[in-house]
């Protein structure tokens, strides 16, 4: 499977930068994504909603990840919120 990132959502700030949310992996050498990226390019801040993908149980554990949320779908809404509310006040320009 591909570590690629896949854009997911993208907000406008109100100086013209864009906020995207991306799915990808949180881990090296995990080829699955493991959580919701949100970056500004306007003033580069970021923020990051995890799935809950367990390194350990990955490794060491038997069955199924017990607290993996496979699709993103649980942590998706928080992903959004945070991209909003930083879409309707950054004031920063997007960089080049």
């Amino acid at each position: 499977m591909s570590t690629e990132t896949k854009n997911v959502a993208q907000y406008t700030a109100i100086g013209g930068a864009t906020v995207t949310i991306t799915e990808q992996s949180g881990y090296i050498d995990i080829h699955i994504p493991t959580e919701h990226h949100v970056s500004c390019n306007g003033c580069d801040e970021t923020h990051t909603e995890d799935w809950g993908f367990d390194v350990w149980h990955d490794e060491f554990g038997d069955g199924p990840q017990p607290n993996f949320d496979s699709t993103g779908k649980q942590a998706l809404p928080a992903a959004r919120t945070w991209a909003q509310e930083h879409a309707q006040t950054c004031r920063a320009l997007p960089t080049t």
